[in-house]
């Protein structure tokens, strides 16, 4: 598990250094979304991009290659360009959560077979001597306690 947390964390650095950038061609072909709508998101600040100089290329960190495509989502969903934006940004944020809290927990998984495992996930706070753990069962997570 160890392991995937450093590769997650690697991917995570790697992908948070705005190395990784994208075309305004390639962004409307991963997305669906046309380069009009693409630019009008600019315009009103939803997502941003970068220029060397003017009247060259846009280029768009691959962080907003998913902000794109969750904003497409929501408004696939019916939702109006303001909610999906704020939609959006409460996911990103939910995601920061979750992120901080498997870094956090420095759970232990243990494969017990094919599509079988248990997930330490740490003490009670409130009585060290009992935790928390995930058992996952044909596609079923069920949560436990138990005696340390």
């Amino acid at each position: 598990m160890m392991m995937s947390i450093l590769l997650a964390d690697r991917f995570h650095k790697m992908i948070g250094q705005n190395n990784l950038r994208v075309t305004m061609s390639q962004l409307v072909e991963m997305t669906g979304v046309s380069s009009s709508q693409i630019r009008y998101w600019e315009k009103k600040g939803y997502i941003e991009s970068e220029q060397e100089e003017k009247n060259q290329n846009h280029l768009f960190p691959v962080t907003m290659l998913f902000r794109v495509c969750t904003i497409k989502f929501f408004l696939d969903q019916g939702y109006t360009l303001a909610v999906a934006v704020k939609k959006e940004q409460e996911r990103r944020e939910s995601v920061k959560l979750l992120r901080k809290f498997i870094l956090n927990q420095k759970l232990n998984v243990k494969q017990l077979g094919p599509g079988k495992g248990e997930i330490e996930i740490g003490e009670i706070a409130e009585d060290p001597h009992i935790e928390v753990y995930a058992t996952v069962k044909n596609g079923k997570t069920e949560l436990h306690l138990r005696q340390k």
